[in-house]
């Protein structure tokens, strides 16, 4: 189960940093998704706000953007950067948008969150209720068919593999991929609330980190430390810092690849039923 009273201001702070496999993916997505000048868009799951301020800032004065995350210590941060007047973050989730009319968003948003919310059909139905006719919906979601190829998971199956962790772990219940799709899934859902699919594929991406200790920091803040959960409390430290090393060991050139594969999709309201 997801837990989300996990996270800290140190958690927090650290994916704000540290988020830029992130927040690279998400530029590519905004790029598909083509959003205009003057547009009202949702961002959902928008964290400590870095996609979000960065789209609105190309709204102009007539756009807005409400970016909201279940997460209170994210939206103090995104709250305290300076933000153009059309933004605003505020603590919400995917499932309940009755904070918004029916059809009165133009684009809906969620960068590396899909696979973060439990109830997705309902999450698909609240955006299609708000989205306006012909507004879109763009995601970006780890690829649950290729989960196993990301070096993430070899590395951490690699040493949950080994005693005493094979003993008491099971590894399927990784949290990047227990609530993840693939993409046929994604098209399923997409299909159940009525939203017409306009593109899905799957794209090997590529980040550099520095070090097997900066991957783990990544790694924890951005699933709000949610990462080891399924290691028992007794084993936790030991499984963390076995893992900083086998990642360590990946080292080139002072620096470890870091890749993984990634759906990016965008579906759209079809403007009659």
């Amino acid at each position: 189960m997801i837990q989300l009273d996990l996270d800290t201001r140190l958690l927090a702070e650290n994916y704000d940093e540290l988020s830029d496999y992130q927040f690279d993916n998400g530029r590519r997505l905004l790029e598909l998704l083509d959003i205009r000048p003057n547009s009202r868009v949702l961002d959902i799951g928008c964290g400590t706000g870095r996609l979000g301020l960065l789209v609105a800032e190309s709204l102009g004065d007539d756009g807005r953007l409400i970016g909201i995350d279940p997460l209170p210590e994210r939206i103090r941060i995104a709250c305290s950067k300076k933000a153009p007047a059309n933004a605003r973050f505020q603590v919400g989730v995917g499932e309940d948008l009755g904070f918004l009319d029916c059809e009165s968003i133009d684009v809906v948003f969620l960068s590396a969150v899909f696979h973060w919310i439990a109830n997705k059909e309902k999450a698909l139905r609240e955006i299609a209720r708000v989205l306006k006719p012909g507004g879109r919906i763009g995601l970006t979601t780890g690829a649950r068919e290729l989960a196993r190829e990301a070096t993430y998971r070899k590395i951490t199956d690699r040493v949950l593999l080994r005693l005493p962790y094979n003993k008491v772990v099971n590894i399927e219940d990784y949290v990047f991929t227990r609530h993840g799709v693939t993409a046929t899934q994604l098209v399923q859902h997409f299909l159940g609330a009525k939203l017409a699919v306009q593109s899905v594929d799957i794209r090997k991406r590529c980040k550099y980190f520095r070090s097997g200790m900066e991957i783990v920091d990544f790694l924890e803040s951005s699933t709000f430390g949610n990462y080891l959960q399924h290691v028992p409390g007794n084993l936790r430290e030991d499984a963390r810092r076995e893992i900083i090393l086998e990642f360590d060991s990946l080292k080139a050139g002072g620096q470890v690849e870091f890749t993984g594969f990634t759906i990016f999709a965008v579906a759209e309201k079809p403007l009659v039923d």
